[in-house]
């Protein structure tokens, strides 16, 4: 399994989900600890930055023989709100924050913000359903108080693993009731929050391995289900995508099948960078324009993995990759990933773009013989410190200036 959407929600609660973190929890940051800019990448990672740049090089030369012929919106996840964290997005100070990254993101000329919320939240047996319907009803308002387009990703609550506060047994579910409460949480989610986008299932695999409904293991079968969940949904204004991530060989056809059913649009995932992603992100671009479905890229982000390390790797592994994410020297990687995945965008009639590792757009940790052996959560906790600051004091890291250059382009 790729080291994508699964591992990186270990951090909502702890890294850009601040409002998670306690007062007094944290240690206090050496005095070089908060950075913004990159300085170069030191002796042990630089094989893997050199890999990295290869990589961009390689798509670069593709995407350089191709032009430009639309103007997505580009968005950013706002992730103290995300789903994962349960009913933690109901504490007082969340929305203040959610305040203070929309305008650092409009400032920087960003144009959406996108929010996953999480099954099985919504149903009426959870706990305090109503009021996380009547949260993101008041995030989708702020949002669009600034003139931004608001766009929700509906997932599933990574029940049963480190990555979530939901606790939700999947296995005493049937899967036809399933599909029932996804389809009405769906509904709620149109009538509460109007969103612009709504993508219902983005991780096919994901899926599966999280719920056990093995129904949407095939192309087919995971269109099937979209289509009983979205055939007849009350839409009004909001456009509704499903799509697959692209890692799995077979994305294409993922694609193919999404784009098949009554979808406004096909959504897509970009992890991690290799030259087997870029070209099945292409594919996958080019079965939506066959079926004529634009693309909606919900989530994206570089992962720092080096040679011969493995893309499909334990929960232990994928937490080595984003320890090494938090340091600064990577910002210009990161910068250039955007611009990248930008460019791919606009010549993929991609509607709406949205990188997922907003974080870095506020803060890093710098490397040094402090923090270079720190384990992640310790990480973690200077990078929040960085990131409150920032918001409070309206900086922005050199990745998060590069997003608002490409932004507001």
């Amino acid at each position: 399994m790729k080291p994508r959407r699964l591992v990186l929600l270990v951090t909502v609660g702890s890294l850009l989900g601040i409002a998670c973190a306690r007062p007094g929890t944290a240690p206090p940051p050496p005095p070089s600890a908060i950075g913004t800019e990159a300085p170069a990448p030191p002796p042990e990672y630089a094989s893997t930055y050199r890999a990295l740049s290869a990589s961009l090089d390689a798509w670069e030369r593709t995407l350089a023989t191709k032009q430009a012929t639309s103007a997505p919106v580009f968005g950013a996840h706002v992730l103290v709100a995300n789903g994962d964290r349960g009913t933690d997005v109901l504490s007082p100070s969340v929305m203040p924050l959610v305040d203070a990254e929309l305008d650092r993101l409009k400032e920087r000329g960003v144009r959406g913000a996108t929010v996953t919320i999480s099954f099985p939240l919504l149903n009426a047996d959870q706990p305090r359903a109503a009021d996380i319907a009547s949260f993101y009803e008041t995030v989708a308002a702020h949002v669009r108080a600034r003139g931004m387009t608001f766009t929700v990703e509906q997932h599933i609550a990574f029940s049963g693993t480190v990555f979530s506060d939901v606790q939700f047994d999947f296995s005493s579910l049937p899967f036809d009731r399933f599909v029932e409460l996804d389809r009405a949480m769906a509904q709620t989610i149109i009538d509460r929050t109007h969103p612009d986008h709504l993508s219902v299932l983005s991780e096919p695999d994901t899926f599966v391995r999280l719920t056990g409904y093995k129904q949407a293991g095939t192309p087919a079968g995971a269109a099937a289900m979209v289509e009983r969940i979205i055939g007849g949904l009350r839409r009004g204004s909001t456009k509704v995508g499903a799509g697959v991530g692209a890692w799995l060989p077979n994305s294409k056809e993922y694609a193919a099948a999404m784009a098949g059913i009554s979808t406004d649009y096909v959504s897509l995932h970009m992890y991690p960078l290799t030259d087997a992603t870029a070209r099945l992100a292409q594919a996958v671009a080019d079965a939506a324009k066959a079926r004529g479905k634009p693309l909606v890229i919900d989530e994206a982000w570089i992962y720092k993995m080096g040679p011969g390390e493995p893309a499909a790797a334990d929960f232990e592994q994928t937490t080595e990759y984003f320890r090494r994410d938090l340091f600064s020297f990577w910002a210009p990687i990161d910068a250039r990933f955007l611009r990248l995945v930008a460019e791919f965008a606009r010549q993929n009639d991609v509607a709406y773009v949205a990188p997922f590792w907003t974080t870095y757009f506020w803060s890093y940790v710098d490397h040094s013989p402090s923090t270079k052996d720190l384990s992640y959560p310790k990480l973690a906790q200077l990078a929040n410190q960085g990131v409150m600051k920032a918001l409070r004091d309206g900086t922005y890291t050199s990745t998060g200036r590069a997003y608002g250059a490409v932004a507001s382009r």
